[in-house]
């Protein structure tokens, strides 16, 4: 449906509101965009969710690992964009 060149320039307005209200939020995606062959962190619509979108699977999988070793409790999946 959108290609990931359009995904990437795109901005969610609402995610500085949100990250300005929710500190641990900052911490959490500033920890993703430090992550090895990460293309993009974002926060999903009215902030239900930060996704991270990597340039392999293997990649993915590693910061699976990372996240939840940091964030325990935090729920953190893997998926495949389609």
């Amino acid at each position: 449906m959108f290609s990931f060149k359009f995904l990437k320039k795109m901005k969610n307005d609402l995610e500085s509101i949100v990250l300005n209200k929710y500190p641990k939020l900052v911490t959490l995606k500033k920890f993703l965009e430090k992550l090895s062959k990460i293309e993009f962190v974002r926060m999903t619509g009215s902030g239900s969710a930060i996704i991270a979108y990597f340039s392999s699977n293997k990649k993915c999988k590693e910061a699976e690992k990372k996240v939840k070793k940091q964030f325990r409790n935090y729920w953190c999946k893997t998926s495949k964009t389609i």
